[in-house]
């Protein structure tokens, strides 16, 4: 179990049973969990006394790391980091000195003199970055600080060594104080970041963003320990600055509707580019004379503005109108995570301190061993729920833990101990195993939030809907998915053959929810209104046949699991926003699959097929961490892209002669909705000129309706 808010310059005893004096690095203290050398701070480990045989070992802070001039606390102890971690790397209980295997790894908390704030990164849907936390109850103010690293002339947002590498380097500088719990004007100048004409364009945004931050609270003249840390390094290929210099269309006159650029690069704050699409708003009134300003905005950020069209037809519009009607589909919203990431001060050092008459000459660290002890074997004694649901469904889990929070987050419980698991007793860890528990098990339905209690050791639960009621939509679900299996699926199909049966079944049955994104997008994808939560869940896609991608990758992976594929959910975000898909393995190793994005929905079918990693990152898709511990990530990786879709059906166009090629084949076909990738960077005039080429070629009539436009690096023609 940790150790809980102990004093700032806290003194470890740790009693062996043998000499150790003679041993290289008995106790080492971290700043992160994985305690690995390169996150090591300066600490002394020293005998407590220098007797012939030294069984107790003193361990005491050197320097501190994350201190501030600029911080009441100073220079004082341990520091200000939110989190330490030591690692016994030796058996206390050997009567010889006996090196662990696996060591043992310790978190302890500094004891704040105020609550410290609980800091949530946020990406909205336009890209702009902000910093949010929890209110403190009594603060008066709470203070931003930002580590950067600086280097001039550099354009990129260069990472700080963080909690893995021991915070060194600069130390964090007050950004500013401020009297509420949010902050995006990182320019300092009231523009939350945004370069702004005086026409309302927006030509830059996320000016000033870059570095790691954290924040603190501050109460009747003292400062929290800083929070943990929001680093933007890990953020800023999705952090959007301005449009590619030699891409920069604002203001820009075309000729006609032809030549308008559907996609343009955009330049991220480390130095990065990326395709964006562009939306032009075609609700506009055309002038009788000259050319028309055609509105635009750049999907997935905030720059917008507007171009020149000299020859503008109201059938024009109508065209591309309907062209932009086939945009990615996404739409993931976790549930809230309430749970403090440092302990509240009033949290005890040692849970359930030793009664009055217990041994007073233990030390602390003895008496948590033998607390530890205790609460595992109180905890070990608990029922194990066994839900009804799971006897139909394989519960996915590695691990004693996941398997214990998979049942019971099935049964719907809402108040689940974890005295039995001393290792789920970190914010870092028990946010990835239950973010892995939730994604990896579609029966879990309707999970608002949750928050864990230090005091307690137990896991709070709010879902969106009484027990009863998710029990009851969890028998419809399976009831479903045991119907839709027998009807599509047949015994001599191969495994692609089932993967690509149950991704067709969802393109011809189901239907993306565009209210329900434009509701999350509404909200940053932090919350969605109440009557749209079964879109987000299992239940949307499943029974009512209309959800969004949390819902398809969830009912993709319950297909999957009860036809005996193996499959798995991933979350990131496509194009910068939140998205959720799957990954399956097929004989040559995992690959991508995104049932969302399939042509009913998209105008693009297959969008994302059997693909590689390298070629879902081409198309802008950004896997995140949360899916899966992340131990284990790798054990995913996707790295044979030959069977993907537009690939092996020759698809993909390389340069403007293969674009015209492949489109020429595909009208001979006759096809007239075509989709085609590209596969590198082609110029827009080149890819017009191709298709006009055919385009010419066809009747009167389907030259008047033809139209262009394209999603990332699909190129979609409408005939």
């Amino acid at each position: 179990m940790p150790l809980y808010n102990v004093p700032r310059n806290k003194v470890f005893e740790f009693k062996f049973n043998s000499d150790v004096s003679g041993e290289k690095d008995v106790i080492t203290v971290h700043t992160d969990i994985k305690a690995e050398e390169k996150s090591r701070i300066l600490a002394s480990v020293s005998p407590k006394d220098y007797q012939d045989n030294v069984r107790t070992l003193e361990v005491k802070p050197i320097a501190g790391v994350l201190t501030s001039s600029q911080h009441l606390n100073g220079y004082e102890g341990w520091g200000n980091a939110p989190i330490y971690y030591l690692r016994i790397n030796y058996d206390m209980d050997a009567a010889t000195p006996t090196r662990l295997k696996k060591p043992i790894i310790v978190p302890f908390t500094i004891k704040s003199d105020v609550e410290v704030p609980s800091l949530k990164a946020i990406v909205a849907s336009d890209g702009r970055f902000k910093l949010s936390w929890n209110k403190v109850e009594g603060a008066t103010e709470y203070k931003i600080y930002r580590r950067s690293n600086i280097v001039l002339l550099e354009t990129t947002n260069l990472a700080v060594s963080g909690a893995e590498e021991a915070y060194v380097g600069p130390g964090p500088q007050l950004q500013a104080t401020v009297a509420g719990t949010e902050f995006d004007d990182f320019l300092l100048n009231g523009t939350g970041g945004l370069v702004q004409g005086s026409d309302g364009s927006i030509s830059a945004q996320n000016q000033g963003v870059g570095g790691e931050y954290y924040v603190t609270a501050v109460k009747d003249g003292h400062e929290s320990v800083f929070s943990n840390a929001a680093s933007t390094a890990l953020l800023s290929s999705q952090l959007p600055a301005e449009l590619d210099g030699d891409n920069n269309i604002l203001y820009t006159s075309f000729n006609r509707v032809f030549d308008l650029p559907t996609n343009v690069n955009v330049t991220f704050i480390d130095g990065s580019t990326a395709t964006r699409g562009i939306v032009y708003d075609t609700n506009i009134t055309i002038p009788q004379s000259g050319s028309a300003d055609l509105p635009l905005r750049i999907r997935g950020t905030a720059i917008q503005g507007s171009v020149h069209v000299e020859h503008l037809t109201q059938a024009d519009l109508q065209g591309l109108a309907r062209t932009q009607e086939q945009i990615g589909s996404t739409g993931l919203v976790e549930p809230d995570n309430t749970t403090a990431y440092v302990p509240a001060p009033d949290v005890p050092t040692v849970i359930d301190a030793p009664s009055a008459d217990a041994d007073q000459d233990k030390s602390v660290e003895e008496a948590q061993k033998e607390n530890t002890e205790q609460k595992v074997e109180e905890g070990n004694q608990a029922a194990v729920p066994a839900p009804e649901a799971a006897k139909d469904a394989k519960v996915n889990a590695d691990t004693a833990l996941e398997e214990y929070l998979a049942v019971s987050m099935i049964d719907v419980e809402d108040s689940i101990s974890l005295k039995a698991f001393p290792e789920a007793q970190n914010f870092e860890t028990l946010s990835d195993v239950l973010l892995e528990v939730m994604y990896q098990n579609p029966l879990v339905i309707g999970l608002k939030s949750w928050g864990y209690d230090y005091g307690s050791l137990t896991l709070k639960l709010e879902y969106e809907e009484s027990a009863d009621a998710i029990k009851q939509k969890q028998q419809e679900v399976l009831a479903e998915a045991n119907r839709i299996i027998a009807d599509i699926l047949k015994p001599d199909m191969s495994d692609e053959q089932k993967y690509k049966a149950i991704y067709d079944y969802l393109n011809d049955n189901t239907k993306y929810d565009d209210a329900a994104l434009a509701n999350a997008e509404a909200n940053d994808f932090q919350k969605v209104d109440s009557k749209f939560n079964d879109s987000f869940t299992t239940y949307g896609i499943m029974v009512k046949k209309v959800g969004v991608c949390a819902s398809y990758a969830s009912v993709y992976k319950l297909l999957s699991d009860m036809a005996g594929l193996e499959t798995i959910v991933v979350t990131g975000d496509m194009e910068g926003v939140p998205h959720a898909w799957n990954k399956v393995k097929l004989a040559g190793g995992w690959v991508h699959v995104d049932s969302t994005n399939n042509a009913t929905n998209s105008g693009i079918p297959y969008l994302l097929f059997y693909s590689s990693d390298e070629i879902a990152s081409s198309l802008n898709f950004t896997l995140s961490k949360d899916f899966w511990t992340d131990a284990e990530l790798s054990d995913f990786d996707s790295l044979d892209g030959s069977k993907d879709y537009y690939v092996s059906n020759g698809l993909e166009a390389k340069t403007s002669s293969d674009f015209g090629s492949a489109l020429t084949k595909q009208v001979q076909s006759g096809n007239t909705q075509i989709v085609i990738r590209l596969a590198a960077r082609i110029e827009q005039s080149e890819l017009v000129e191709e298709a006009l080429k055919v385009i010419e070629a066809l009747p009167q009539e389907q030259q008047e309706r033809a139209s262009m436009g394209s999603l990332s690096s699909y190129v979609i023609v409408s005939l």
